[in-house]
């Protein structure tokens, strides 16, 4: 009877063991199992890193040299398909020029010849023809030259830029050799070169 007592004792120690071991084996497998489908439905993966290798090859692409070709004489679209063949960013402008024929280029940056790596910008400049738009004309204003002498009034306005005309007439006001009058008013705005006459007193 003891040792029937002493198996039933160990009987049930063994397989109480089992039970708790299977039951506690569950519960870390199904909360394993609840963690891969929270991270399926979150997408929250662990993402290995890239392959130094691989990435070496890809980034090489864009390290590729080209020689930057002529564009003078061509025109815009020419030089724009030139330059988009060999990988690299037209930036045209257009500007006046008197040597080159328009709708053409005729400079560009950086130069024919030159190394460069794919995606860069080329700027290069089309010829809209000869500035044909008339200068302005400079204008500058007629001073107050009454009451000077004919010397000084002469000098005055060849030295801001008129011509000078005279004309000789008794005054009663003004003695013999000074301006009495002249043919532009004071403050009036004309162009370089224009002809300021004087008129200079013969005396009384």
């Amino acid at each position: 009877m003891r040792y029937k007592g002493l198996t039933i004792v160990l009987f049930a120690v063994v397989t109480f063991g089992f039970v708790f071991g299977f039951l506690n084996y569950h519960k870390k497998l199904d909360a394993m199992l609840g963690k891969e489908i929270v991270q399926a439905s979150t997408g929250d993966f662990t993402v290995s890193p890239p392959d130094p290798d691989k990435e070496g090859k890809a980034s090489s692409d864009t390290d590729e040299e080209v020689i930057v070709p002529s564009l003078e004489g061509l025109t815009k679209e020419e030089a724009e398909r030139e330059l988009e063949e060999l990988g690299l960013v037209p930036e045209p402008k257009e500007e006046y020029s008197d040597a080159s024929e328009k709708d053409k280029v005729f400079m560009q940056f950086p130069s024919e010849g030159t190394s460069a790596l794919a995606g860069t910008k080329v700027s290069f400049s089309v010829s809209l023809g000869i500035n044909e738009t008339p200068a302005v004309e400079e204008q500058i204003i007629v001073p107050n030259l009454i009451g000077m002498a004919k010397e000084a009034a002469e000098n005055k306005l060849k030295d801001a830029g008129f011509n000078v005309g005279y004309e000789y007439n008794p005054s009663e006001h003004y003695d013999e050799g000074f301006v009495y009058s002249q043919n532009y008013k004071v403050g009036a705005q004309v162009s370089r070169g224009t002809q300021v006459t004087i008129r200079i007193s013969t005396g009384r």
